[in-house]
């Protein structure tokens, strides 16, 4: 939409001149008689807070979403970058009928940094703020309520303000009444205007904060859990008084805050002795632990994330396993804010295109996850240069490294897993031609056919963070996920009308495969890179090497018992052992309590994973190791679409019995509904209780045994 088609006669205003940090704008309005309907749509940009006669607009929060919301000017190494990308806004539409009154209304909006302005990121402009306000009469009357020069402006009272770090309120300064003026009419943004269609912010939970320790005026609380959200306290003290409030992930040996987890994040609050509630406005925390000094009171911990559901469960006789699937979700949820999946919710907040379709299976299988993808699904393809075809390593874009294939490739994985789960081809069939142009950029940026580069300047990743050092070459690592996007394609082609296309993608293909071999392959050994670091299960997905590349690789976690590879080596490697027919060697990576496990983890406290295997770790919250979890469901339930099957319409159940586990139950919700697995072993027989909801057509696949399975709940025995 444009602008005049979303806002009408309505104007963008701007804060006065020194708020950087936060505006308060002011409209008022009189009323002879109420509308039958009132509906407020409103942007303040970066985030914003709207209440009209005193009442919050809405209990959302972090509005508007995140996106790459205009044309702007990125400075990288002292030069301007200059790329042709796609730009949206998105704009809440809200029903706001009940907070009117007739007589004197008053719409107040407090506007905050955000992604927008953000001034130690590459800000896309200052404060602003449009609204239009459609008053519906009986009548069939409209009436306009819009931003213009009459609306009114100030600096707020938060005085310093920074998205990754936090917030100063500084209250004892601020005047309610005085310092307004009229706010600057600016020109519109040049961006597609939408309407919100993804799960916002929201307070989810509360936490009640337990008193561990206090030292030198300081009082360390523990909230119990690593998660995202803030702290609330009641203000107890005069008028000038500083209160301090910090946060970590951690504590040190004798019970402070360490400063190596706190990533810099604060909330400072000048007193003007009014016994406010205090929290941050416009940012989150990332932590478990905070500390007080001042005169403040802690109230309890709000969990704040994207509200979106959680539409399965698991449970096993595993301690780790168990703890494995609830650190995943608290992991993921708190990586869901203002429509991105991030990396990880303090440090950089960012949504990494690499991060994100590693895990976007695993969450579409455990979450609701159908609106906040659709959106940010937009994101990856808003993020793609127009021009040459690079797809950046954040969507939306924000200075960062990652490479051309774990993370450029989320263009191809995120709509493709889209589809499986949902069923909708649009998103894939609208960025085909995207997809095809990011293969050219692949093309442009190889030598002798393999992936060697990305843009100039910048990193060029293959896996990440294996334990010590990672090893597996880079070129081998991009081309391969090159070669597993044009797999996506090719199945893909028939679904979009596209069949015509795969004579030339295959011929892409197998010169990828050629090239692969020749440069990775040895023949005396059949490894693929010396089988570092999971490169044989690379090769093994993509269809390379022969019998002894797979046998290699199973025999040497068979004898180690514990991961030895990066992020997308771990989630490869675990399933390429599965689809193998090595399903207790891979239970057995997953439940190992070995120094490279999620035992290990689990044994340092650990609530959400990690982002380094081991210790010390940079972040205690990173989802991305996360994704083997999505094979709880998969493989040791056995719950998986048939092949050929998209929006669950079709489904096997066909689990994968290991020694390890005796019990093991779960279910995940579906369109079709509920489906639910419970499996036990008993004298060397299991035994299944299966749940298939008359949506879904079922059947039951273990060993040479099939058969359909109706709707409702049955149980079935097979010898294991």
């Amino acid at each position: 939409m444009t602008f005049s088609q979303m806002f009408g006669a309505a104007r963008w205003v701007g804060a006065p001149a020194g708020a950087e940090a936060s505006a308060c704008f002011r409209a008022s309005f009189s009323l002879e008689e109420c509308p039958e309907y009132a509906e407020l749509t409103i942007v303040g940009l970066g985030f914003f807070e709207a209440a009209l006669n005193g009442a919050a607009v809405t209990d959302e929060l972090f509005l508007p979403l995140n996106s790459d919301f205009a044309p702007r000017t990125v400075m990288i190494r002292g030069e301007a970058w200059d790329e042709v990308t796609a730009h949206r806004l998105y704009c809440p539409f809200l029903n706001v009928t009940p907070l009117l009154r007739t007589g004197e209304n008053v719409l107040e909006v407090m506007v905050g940094t955000g992604w927008f302005a953000e001034t130690k990121l590459s800000p896309f402009g200052g404060l602003r703020l449009v609204f239009s306000l459609a008053l519906h009469y009986a009548d069939g009357a409209v009436r306009y309520v819009v931003s213009d020069g009459r609306v009114k402006t100030k600096a707020g009272y938060i005085t310093e303000s920074h998205l990754r770090t936090g917030e100063t309120h500084d209250y004892a300064a601020f005047r309610e009444d005085e310092g307004w003026q009229d706010a600057p009419e600016l020109p519109p943004l040049e961006t597609d205007y939408l309407y919100s269609n993804c799960p916002a912010d929201r307070v989810i939970r509360r936490l009640t904060p337990t008193l561990v320790g206090e030292a030198d005026g300081v009082r360390v609380y523990d909230c119990g859990e690593n998660t995202t959200g803030w702290p609330v306290l009641i203000d107890r003290a005069e008028a000038g008084e500083e209160i301090e409030i910090l946060v970590s992930e951690r504590l040190t040996a004798d019970g402070r805050l360490e400063e190596k987890h706190m990533h810099g994040q604060h909330l400072r609050v000048i007193s003007d002795g009014r016994g406010r509630v205090l929290h941050p406005r416009f940012t989150w925390f990332g932590f478990r632990y905070f500390s007080v000094r001042g005169r403040a009171e802690p109230t309890s911990v709000w969990v704040i994330h994207a509200d979106v559901a959680v539409t399965s469960e698991f449970h096993s006789d595993s301690a780790v396993l168990n703890w494995l699937y609830e650190a995943y979700l608290r992991a993921q949820l708190t990586n869901m804010h203002a429509g991105i999946p991030s990396d990880c919710p303090h440090i950089e907040r960012c949504g990494y295109t690499g991060d994100g379709e590693l895990c976007c299976d695993a969450a579409m299988t455990m979450l609701d996850g159908e609106a906040f993808y659709r959106k940010w699904i937009g994101d990856i393809s808003d993020c793609q240069d127009r021009l040459t075809g690079h797809v950046q390593y954040t969507a939306p874009y924000v200075r960062c490294g990652g490479g051309p294939g774990g993370w450029g490739c989320a263009i191809v994985e995120v709509p493709y897993t889209f589809y499986r789960h949902y069923g909708d081809a649009e998103p894939f069939a609208a960025m085909y031609g995207q997809m095809l142009h990011y293969f050219d950029y692949l093309d442009a940026h190889s030598e002798e056919r393999l992936v060697t580069s990305d843009r100039p300047g910048e990193w060029c990743l293959g896996d990440w963070l294996a334990p010590g050092k990672t090893v597996i070459p880079e070129p081998f690592v991009n081309t391969y996920f090159y070669m597993k996007s044009i797999d996506r394609v090719l199945e893909m082609l028939p679904v979009i009308g596209r069949e015509a296309d795969a004579a030339a993608l295959m011929a892409r293909r197998a010169a990828l495969a050629e090239a692969m071999t020749a440069a990775y392959f040895d023949e005396a050994t059949g490894d693929f890179c010396g089988g570092v670091q999971g490169a044989n299960a690379f090769a093994v997905d993509v269809g390379l090497g022969d019998a002894r590349t797979y046998a290699n690789l199973a025999a040497h976690y068979q004898k180690t018992g514990m991961y030895d590879t990066g992020i997308f080596g771990t989630d490869i490697v675990t399933r390429i052992l599965f689809t193998h027919g090595d399903g207790e060697t891979a239970a057995r990576l997953l439940m190992s309590e070995g120094e490279v496990s999620f035992g290990d983890m689990r044994a340092r406290g650990a609530t959400t994973l990690h982002e380094y295997w081991g210790d010390p770790s940079r972040s205690d919250n990173h989802p991305m190791f996360g994704a083997v979890t999505r094979y709880l469901f998969q493989y040791l339930l056995g719950i998986r679409q048939t092949k050929g099957s998209a929006g669950w319409r079709e489904v096997e159940i066909s689990p994968v019995f290991v020694p390890q586990l005796q019990h093991v139950s779960g279910a995940v919700t579906v369109r079709g509904g509920r489906i639910a697995v419970s499996l036990e072993q008993r004298g060397g027989m299991g035994i299944a209780t299966i749940t298939v909801p008359a949506g879904v057509r079922a059947h039951w696949k273990y060993g040479d045994r099939e058969i359909p399975l109706a709707a409702g709940t049955q149980t079935l025995t097979c010898a294991i």
